[in-house]
């Protein structure tokens, strides 16, 4: 991010004008003036910026996210803001009236050679923009898209206004530059002779495979190469192949070498060029080369293969001809009709037929009559005389066969698509019988004959959408109906390496469990999961009696560390309270940890965390004594399946053997969608992606006093007197007796399950700070302390006092009078049961601290009292 002065060095460059360097500083100044929201399905997050030094929003996960890589990773780029302003932009719209809607673009950016705003679209989605908003977005000369009404208000206020695209980059690009985040958020020092030994092998074989490389150097680390390409001191095509796969990741030693070696390589491969969009048989058509074979796929249709020879061939013969990016289609709406009602059964035949003309007229071997082959071919030829594309002749009609004339009348038809919607597509949600004896008696009345009870059940079974299930039973009902996104070749299996993507969720686990002190039941427990996308392998589990707070996402990211050393690149998680705070997120930015946030009732999008809470459910939890499963139906249960009951497990025993399962048992077996254990996946992408030994994180205080949670305004006052205050008690520190400390703001944390310390940042180091009530205090929790507040709070209330603060002798008469209280108790008991859990994750073991003041020993010498009496 830019300094003061080097912003006015910059505006001097650019000879901005004063009005619009003082338009600029405001925006640089500010925070976003609004919080990005998520609708149907668009993925929101944080990003943590290197180059700003603060999280900047995203509200795609696919466009304004990939955009943020690429802005981070382009020198060009000096700053950028998200959601920098409001403007307003005036237009006419389709229907004639002139509009002017308030609009805030996605990124302010500041570049070398001038600034203005960047509005980031789907490909895909401006295409439909276009038809509905033809004054506001437009298609250039060049391809891309323009916004003329922006542009009118970035032109007066003396910058500019552009409409990017996802299009404009590769996915591979996009997943290459997360996969080398690591190098360029936190240096990696190359060793001087690993990096002279991979350049003089490239200086001998240029274009060498990372496979290659590394199989000549065996004790040469991956993590080398993925420095070296980050600092520019090697260079590979980013968008030709993902970097996990080595045996087609090559690599130069500079980028012209680069592209001289692309060049070479697609002369020597092609005889002649072969353009990606191409015109055969009236369709256009993209072709890919596969070794010997060329991939093409029509604009409708399936795709089609050819030997290149044979296309080759054809290119000679004039048959497939080269089109442009402009070029438009010459198929008719007739001819992409048939094209749409044609089933997958069809379109293969008619590629085989297609294929065995081919090969008849190049004169090679049949497997079919040299009569069908003539008929295809006249059939070919009559199609490509009607329509202009003869492969619609080749496409068989059996799906036509039979009478397929309509017997119902179009009165009887009109009626029962008018019942379906009035009265079978309704809140009400009346039963498809109900609603056929309603239509029949309609036709009665009206003298029209009704069509039978088998019809009518198709034609509701057809006219039955997603919207329609909606209308009867709610969104959330028609959530199972909607389509999958499916993955394609270029997109990764849920993160392209171990740590890359994580879901942190909670559930409440289906078992009950008891007291180790009484055995009677306590309560469910809930469970917090960390789960590497990757390689399904389980990061961190936390049980607690808890219900989920920052707090047991804290204990999970400290479980995390502790195992593993590290924490994930991006994280998902829903849009529960506990992830929205200002403590959960300034955490992530602090390890640089990108929050990614899935829509709101879409359980899809954290597919992989939910279905492992229903494998341990039905693979563990339904085993154990004390689970629920018969407390599901109320009505069957009885004393001898009551889980209360039969419940024996408690809170340590029952996290421990969890712990066991998800970390040794589930680690090593078969998963189905991987073809291997969770253990065999991340040992396998570690290994290919690099150990990243840089960004190890060591569990020890300085990690744990990241995590732990500060106040509202994060800083508070020292007294010289009472020290610092701190959820309602007061905590002292000798240093802050003296003048150069009393009066300062600090930064403050505590610990949530020990309010007997508080820890404030003073003199360059975090002290330990002990509270005034110590002996009240410590030990307890944060949830139960502020459980002894609300009712010291309502009692005071009570008492008439306006004005509540806090006393110790008061308080400690009134912790004494709240022993019965029930929520206090069974909060002390849920704390007790964790207990052990907790001293296992933090580091060191507990100190007994003793509060100030103290009064000093007084040593007595019994031999210098002098007796009085003797008792006998």
């Amino acid at each position: 991010m830019l300094t003061d002065e080097a912003f006015r060095a910059w505006c001097q460059h650019n000879q901005i004008a004063m009005e619009t360097a003082t338009y600029i500083q405001r925006i640089r100044s500010s925070p976003p003036v609004r919080k990005v929201r998520s609708g149907v399905s668009n993925v929101t997050g944080r990003y943590p910026s290197v180059k700003m030094g603060c999280a900047i929003q995203f509200e795609s996960r696919h466009v304004e996210l990939w955009g943020i890589y690429t802005m981070e990773r382009d020198d060009n780029v000096l700053e950028y803001f998200d959601q920098p302003t409001r403007i307003q932009l005036h237009y006419q719209a389709r229907s004639g009236r002139k509009t002017s809607p308030w609009h805030t673009p996605d990124f302010f950016v500041v570049r070398r050679d001038g600034a203005g705003f960047e509005e980031w679209k789907p490909a895909a989605v401006l295409d439909q923009l276009g038809i509905r908003m033809p004054e506001r977005y437009q298609r250039h000369g060049a391809g891309g898209w323009q916004c003329p009404p922006g542009e009118a208000v970035a032109n007066a206020l003396g910058l500019y206004y552009r409409v990017r695209t996802s299009a404009e980059y590769h996915p591979f690009y996009i997943q290459n530059l997360k996969l080398l985040q690591d190098f360029w958020t936190h240096t990696y020092h190359v060793d001087a002779g690993q990096e002279a030994q991979v350049l003089e092998a490239l200086a001998v074989y240029p274009g060498v495979s990372v496979a290659a490389l590394l199989d000549a150097h065996p004790r040469l680390s991956v993590d080398v190469v993925w420095a070296m390409l980050t600092s520019r001191r090697l260079y590979t095509d980013l968008a030709a192949a993902s970097l996990m796969d080595w045996d087609h990741v090559f690599l130069y030693q500079s980028e012209a070498e680069g592209h001289a070696a692309s060049r070479h390589a697609v002369q020597v491969r092609l005889a002649t060029p072969l353009a990606s969009r191409l015109l055969w048989d009236g369709r256009l058509w993209e072709a890919e080369v596969e070794g010997t074979t060329v991939t093409l796929r029509p604009e409708v249709g399936a795709m089609f293969r050819l030997a290149y020879e044979h296309f080759q061939r054809l290119v000679d013969l004039g048959q497939i001809t080269p089109a442009g990016p402009a070029t438009p289609s010459p198929l008719h709406e007739s001819a992409r009709e048939a094209f749409a009602h044609a089933g997958p059964k069809a379109l293969d035949a008619a590629n085989r037929r297609w294929r065995e003309i081919l090969a008849y007229t190049r004169g090679e071997a049949i497997t079919v009559t040299a009569r069908s082959i003539q008929n295809w071919m006249a059939a070919f030829r009559r199609a490509e005389t009607a329509s202009g594309c003869g492969y619609l002749g080749l496409l068989d009609h059996v799906a036509r066969r039979g009478n397929r004339t309509t017997r119902v009348p179009d009165a009887s038809r009109q009626l029962l698509q008018e019942y379906l919607t009035t009265q079978y597509a309704v809140p009400q949600a009346k039963r498809a019988a109900a609603v056929y004896r309603l239509y029949r008696e309609a036709c009665a009345q009206q003298g029209i004959p009704p069509i039978g009870e088998r019809t009518f059940y198709r034609e509701r079974a057809r006219a039955t959408s997603q919207e329609v299930t909606t209308l009867r039973r709610g969104k959330r009902a028609a959530y199972a109906a909607q389509p999958f996104y499916y993955l394609d070749q270029t997109t990764p299996r849920h993160g392209g390496r171990p740590f890359a993507l994580a879901h942190l969720d909670h559930t409440e686990l289906d078992i009950v469990l008891v007291s180790s002190v009484t055995g009677k039941p306590l309560a469910k427990p809930w469970a917090t999961f960390i789960t590497d996308a990757y390689s399904r392998r389980v990061l961190a589990c936390y049980v607690t009696f808890d219900p989920p707070s920052y707090r047991s996402a804290m204990m999970a990211f400290r479980l995390c560390v502790q195992r593993y050393g590290r924490l994930p690149q991006e994280l998902v998680v829903d849009r529960g309270p506990e992830f929205g705070g200002v403590y959960f997120q300034a955490l992530l930015t602090r390890c640089f940890v990108t929050q990614v946030d899935r829509p709101p009732h879409q359980p899809r999008f954290g597919s992989v965390v939910e279905r492992l809470f229903g494998t341990t459910t039905t693979e563990l939890l339904n085993q154990l004594r004390g689970n629920t499963q018969a407390s599901k139906t109320p009505r069957l249960l009885t004393r001898e399946v009551d889980p209360k009951r039969l419940a024996v497990w408690t809170l340590e025993r029952f996290a421990s053997r969890l712990s066991e399962y998800l970390y040794e048992v589930y680690d090593q077996m078969d998963h189905p969608a991987l073809g291997q254990s969770p253990r065999e996946a991340y040992a396998q992408g570690m290994m290919l992606a690099g150990s990243r030994s840089h960004r190890l994180i060591a569990y020890a205080e300085d990690f744990v006093m990241q995590t732990r949670p500060t106040t509202r305004a994060g800083t508070v006052k020292v007294h010289p007197s009472r020290g610092i205050t701190v959820n309602g008690l007061h905590y002292w520190h000798d240093c802050m007796r003296g003048a150069q400390v009393a009066g300062q703001t600090v930064p403050v944390r505590y610990e949530p399950y020990d309010m007997g310390v508080a820890y404030a940042y003073i003199g360059g180091q975090w002290l330990e700070c002990v509270a005034d009530a110590f002996a009240l205090v410590h030990g307890r929790s944060e949830r139960e302390w502020h459980c002894i507040l609300d009712e010291w709070r309502e009692q005071q209330r009570q008492h008439g006092r306006k004005r509540i603060t806090l006393n110790g002798p008061l308080m400690g008469q009134f912790l004494h009078q709240l022993e019965g209280d029930e929520a206090l108790l069974l909060q002390q008991q849920h704390d007790l049961e964790e207990q052990a859990q907790r001293s296992a994750i933090l580091p060191g073991s507990p100190r007994f601290l003793t509060p100030r003041d103290e009064s000093p020993q007084i040593e007595l010498d019994l031999t210098k009292i002098k007796p009085y009496e003797e008792y006998r």
